[in-house]
């Protein structure tokens, strides 16, 4: 399914697994957010040039809401929410929309509660991207063990006062932050530390470099994933001495590593890819249109809008009017709540 024929997607915000979207035969417009940017539903207009989309998508970029007056909106529409973990209003956002991709699996059902159902939130786990790879060529090792991440110590300090407990009794432990794919290849072993106890992506970028991964052990989210011991290894969350002993261990252990690592490796190729995703997602829109279920989301949504305004979108604008320092941005959240002449788009 190609060109006028393929039914048309506005994608806004995070670009994750647009680009593998396209592939599934849609037309994918993209549209990056932009610090202060608003879209609308003229925005959206705007950008497609009059034509009515199939699906408007707004992916988490871990900013406040960006997509305003989604409730009258009459296509399909979606909030793909990943940074659950870190913002408590995401839930109440979700609302307002016909669909609701989540990629926590633990907060399903704070997204379910209200007026999506179970059937309207779907669990979109974190991936990797078709193209992260392991090197082809051998990759002389640097370090024993290595951590890539944020690790200021206001932002996480819990993971800073694990991290420096590690290296103070570990020598062997390199921390550092940017580009993960420069550095996961140069390390015998890659240590995740999820603050939250969240699934992240780390744990999928890391296997899909070939990675022997350490990751704590955050239960069902986990391992209904993967195989612990088989796919990667885990240890209790914040337990220096577990994971240094699990640490001493695998690099005694040259062939478990390897072992481990690639079977962590097949098994992300088989089913954690973006391009998994993505084929997912589009056998769940292309669902909607049989028996027109797509049709009764729009229209329960519409004859709700004022409701959904009402009782979730207006309190939810008003927190964020207070809570932003961006003139422009504080006045278009006011205007959101009071449901008056929104801007085309703050870019």
């Amino acid at each position: 399914m190609n060109g006028v024929s393929a039914k048309l997607i506005v994608w806004i915000g995070n670009p994750f697994f647009y680009n593998e979207l396209e592939k599934c035969g849609f037309r994918v417009i993209y549209q990056p957010y932009k610090l202060g940017g608003f879209y609308t539903w003229q925005s959206i207009l705007d950008l497609t040039g009059g034509e009515i989309p199939h699906l408007v998508l707004t992916a988490d970029a871990s900013v406040p809401p960006f997509l305003l007056g989604m409730e009258n909106f009459p296509c399909l529409t979606a909030f793909y929410a990943v940074d659950t973990h870190i913002h408590s209003w995401q839930h109440i956002y979700a609302q307002a929309f016909d669909i609701c991709l989540v990629s926590l699996k633990d907060y399903l059902p704070l997204f379910a509660r209200r007026l999506l159902d179970s059937s309207q939130v779907w669990h979109f786990p974190p991936y990797a991207r078709d193209e992260l790879r392991p090197p082809v060529a051998p990759v002389e090792k640097e370090w024993d063990l290595l951590f890539v991440g944020n690790m200021h110590k206001d932002c996480v300090p819990r993971r800073f006062a694990f991290l420096d407990a590690v290296g103070r009794k570990f020598p062997g432990l390199h921390c550092t932050t940017g580009n993960f794919a420069d550095f996961f290849p140069k390390s015998r072993l890659i240590l995740n530390e999820c603050s939250y106890g969240e699934l992240n992506f780390r744990v999928f970028e890391a296997l899909g470099m070939g990675g022997c991964l350490l990751t704590p052990d955050i239960g069902p989210a986990l391992t209904e994933i993967f195989r612990p011991g088989a796919e990667l290894f885990t240890y209790p969350p914040y337990d220096v001495d577990a994971l240094l002993e699990l640490t001493l261990r695998l690099l005694a252990d040259e062939d478990l590593r390897v072992r481990t690592a690639r079977a962590g490796l097949a098994a992300l190729d088989a089913r954690h890819r973006a391009s998994h995703r993505a084929r997912d997602l589009s056998q769940k829109i292309r669902s909607l249109h049989d028996p027109g279920r797509g049709r009764e989301l729009i229209s329960k949504r519409l004859a709700l809008a004022p409701a959904l305004h009402k009782n979730f979108l207006l309190p939810l604008y008003l927190h964020h009017a207070e809570n932003v320092e961006v003139p422009f941005m504080r006045e278009t959240f006011l205007a959101a709540a009071k449901g008056i002449n929104l801007p085309r788009q703050g870019l």
